[in-house]
């Protein structure tokens, strides 16, 4: 069974990251917003990565525990990298 690095948040941090730590490793990448999580995948694809998606809500007990189960089929979560977050730019104003 494979190694696995479970990459929440598929911003330019995150995936620095997970390019640093995941040679050899299955990458999931989950993201709130599906298409930003199949961007970083391309990228990660195009780098030679294996690479999955998923979309995931990190305020969600229960998002959170599928991205476990999910991931967990790829093989053995070795590595998470914990890049999800909301800067200023993006947070809506009222």
């Amino acid at each position: 069974m494979s190694e696995v690095t479970v990459l929440v948040g598929a911003g330019s941090i995150g995936l620095a990251i997970a390019r640093r730590v995941s040679s050899g490793r299955h990458v999931v990448v989950g993201d709130l917003h599906q298409v930003h999580a199949d961007a970083a995948a391309e990228v990660l694809a195009d780098a030679g990565f294996d690479v999955s998606t998923t979309t995931v809500d990190v305020a969600s007990r229960g998002s959170i525990q599928g991205l476990v189960a999910k991931s967990s089929t790829r093989g053995s979560i070795t590595r998470v990298v914990h890049a999800a977050g909301v800067s200023s730019s993006s947070t809506a104003v009222p």
